[in-house]
């Protein structure tokens, strides 16, 4: 089978590629680079230094002739959305028009787009928050992963498989810290560092931290399934940006208080998904508990 993971060079893009490497896929890398590292691409892997909005993306998907593209490429922060809105929406909206472009020139069977799921359901109206809850982004971000969502349904043939992954807070080895947005890698680096953590607000806040290996299972099991899909993919729990800091400060002995700032403006007070359907569609559920991920986190920060 052959692979092409847009944001291969990404946090979890990059664990995505080394997946499907180890299942014997023949996968191609598309990153600009941006905020991605070449050095996270798999060397078995072919990487494309191409931002997804380049026409060139459709010569590229023509000629190494896919299978599957696995869309995971992304403007991925939520303050830079609301600062640069335009930006959020080319690359966020107009680069995964072009992907899907790509995957229908291309022939694929399938495209799978990994998303966010925290950012489009907005203030809950109940928790856990499942596929059918109302959508209301609250930060541009949300509104431009959610408006690809919309482009898929109407772009896409029927006779392609699209599997879209509606993600929680994903964190674990190579997230950036001054890239990607994640609270659990910002917290590492200066936790490790020995330098002053910031939390924003009360602290009391909750996300739903889903690590890594765990979001590469599901995309390997919506992969493996033959019908389309639209499914959460978290730990299934809330948990304080309060205890993630006190988890991660005695795994790292970090022993300085919390600096503290203002809310954010586009984050919402307390998340976590549903995760029902991916059990029910494709047997998929969390497994890693939230102190070995952070045990495995630090260590890899370490």
């Amino acid at each position: 089978m052959r692979a092409l993971v847009t944001g291969g060079a990404g946090f979890i893009g990059s664990h995505v590629v080394d997946r499907l490497i180890e299942r014997g896929c023949e996968v191609a890398a598309v990153d600009d680079l941006s905020t991605g590292k070449a050095a996270n691409v798999n060397p078995r892997a072919r990487l494309a230094d191409m931002d997804i909005r380049d026409p060139a993306l459709l010569d590229l998907a023509d000629s190494f002739r896919p299978d599957v593209i696995s869309h995971c490429a992304a403007q991925a922060s939520v303050p830079n959305s609301v600062s640069d809105p335009m930006r959020d929406a080319m690359v966020n909206v107009v680069g995964g028009i072009n992907v899907c472009r790509a995957a229908e020139q291309a022939g694929c069977s399938q495209l799978i787009y990994v998303t966010t799921g925290g950012a489009l359901y907005g203030d809950p109206e109940r928790l856990p928050c499942g596929e059918e809850h109302p959508i209301r982004p609250v930060s541009p971000y949300g509104v431009s992963k959610w408006t690809l969502e919309q482009y898929l349904r109407v772009l896409m043939p029927a006779s392609m498989g699209v599997k879209t992954l509606r993600l929680a807070n994903v964190y674990g080895p190579r997230q950036d810290p001054n890239g990607e947005a994640g609270v659990v890698a910002i917290f590492a680096a200066r936790m490790l560092r020995g330098e002053p953590v910031t939390i924003f607000g009360d602290g009391e806040q909750t996300r739903d931290f889903v690590y890594v290996d765990d979001v590469v299972d599901a995309h390997e099991r919506a992969m493996n399934s033959g019908e389309s899909m639209t499914v959460n993919v978290g730990a299934g729990i809330g948990t304080s940006v309060n205890r993630v800091f006190e988890t991660m400060a005695r795994e790292t002995g970090y022993e300085m208080a919390p600096k503290r700032a203002g809310e954010r403006p586009g984050d919402v007070r307390h998340i976590y998904l549903d995760t029902s359907r991916a059990r029910r569609m494709m047997g998929w559920q969390a497994s890693t508990t939230l102190a070995d991920g952070l045990r495995k986190t630090c260590r890899a920060f370490r």
